[in-house]
């Protein structure tokens, strides 16, 4: 369910699952492949090993449980139950997974200057992004909203740590969160470490085009992601890659406005918002991957590049090298495809015909 879940303002595009071939060392050494449906869209694993050491009801399992505490989608979900105006407090595990969401967005909320904001979710719903309703909000009700949006600590909400638990408590009864810029990445790396914990290395995990990668695929070849180009308003699963990686032991997300936006008055309103104004900002890029080795993370700054364009993003970089995050940017000039591959990925990059 948590993905209808990414609000049109917090589009993964796919990533492209190249060249997987069951071809292996040894006669023992195979290709498990489990798939099915989770968070409205799909999930593929791919583990190579010479037996499997879960099964398919354990991962729907751990997806089920994520969507309870997470998914905006479900009523009773503990996020759901935070954003009523009634909700007061809650004590928490710091391993519980709406922790681990809440500590990991303060620490990009931060990092980002607050253009990566959780708390958006008012200002998502008066543009009616996600229901259908395509609405442009009038100055008043955006204002409004935006009074209501601010992942400030402090602000809206507060957390205090008492002994292993954190208490959060919500200042401001109308505050609501939405984790969609970084929940789906964040049920990848949970995946991954409960695989691995299962003794397994060598494990590809996709769900909704969030991307985590261990090991190789057999006879010591690396995986092979295919990034897909950005075609304007594409609703068909008709994809074409544009570039391709030969990665391993990583995280991949993409994010981008090309797919999902509307036309009004002869104006485009993409779905990607700046929290701060929210509104659109008006930039030539149309998807941001990146790679580091957390989901979750690449899947926020993903999200975060998308809001402040290709000249920021570039800035960004330089000034965070210590982040170990690669990307592979493809914007738009003189109305043809143009991409900035960072350096660290480059010599990964080859043809993926």
């Amino acid at each position: 369910m948590l993905s209808r879940i990414k609000p049109f303002s917090f589009l993964v595009l796919f990533i492209l699952f190249l060249g997987c071939d069951s071809n292996t060392t040894s006669t023992d050494y195979k290709m498990y492949r489990l798939s099915g449906s989770a968070q409205g869209t799909t999930y593929t694993l791919q583990v190579f090993d010479t037996n499997l050491n879960f099964s398919q009801k354990d991962i729907d399992s751990i997806l089920y449980a994520f969507d309870m505490k997470l998914s905006t989608y479900v009523n009773t979900s503990l996020v759901s139950r935070f954003n009523q105006a009634s909700f007061k407090d809650t004590l928490l595990k710091q391993q519980d997974a709406f922790t681990q969401m809440l500590l990991l967005s303060d620490t990009i909320f931060n990092l980002t200057d607050g253009y990566f904001d959780p708390s958006i979710k008012p200002i998502i719903d008066i543009w009616g992004f996600g229901d259908g309703r395509e609405n442009i909000p009038s100055k008043h009700s955006l204002d409004s909203a935006r009074k209501l949006v601010g992942y400030a600590k402090g602000l809206h909400f507060d957390f205090h740590i008492v002994g292993e638990t954190i208490l959060f408590q919500k200042k401001t009864p109308s505050f609501q969160l939405d984790f969609n810029a970084i929940a789906q990445g964040y049920s990848v790396d949970l995946l991954m470490k409960f695989i691995k914990s299962k003794g397994h290395d060598d494990v590809y995990i996709e769900l909704g085009g969030e991307i985590k990668l261990s090991g190789t695929k057999g006879q010591n070849k690396k995986w092979k992601i295919g990034v897909e180009t950005p075609r304007e308003n594409n609703l068909t699963s008709e994809q074409v890659v544009h570039s391709a990686f030969s990665l391993s032991d990583c995280a991949i997300a993409t994010s981008g406005n090309y797919r999902k936006y509307f036309i009004k008055d002869g104006e485009l309103y993409a779905h990607t918002i700046n929290p701060k104004t929210g509104k659109q900002n008006r930039h030539q890029l149309l998807s941001a991957t990146v790679v580091s080795e957390s989901c979750a993370f690449s899947d926020a700054l993903a999200t975060y590049f998308m809001v402040v364009g290709l000249d920021q993003s570039k800035l960004f970089l330089e000034k965070h090298t210590d982040l170990a995050v690669e990307v592979y940017f493809i914007y738009s000039e003189d109305g043809k495809f143009k991409s900035y591959c960072s350096e660290g990925l480059v010599g990964f990059q080859e043809d993926y015909n």
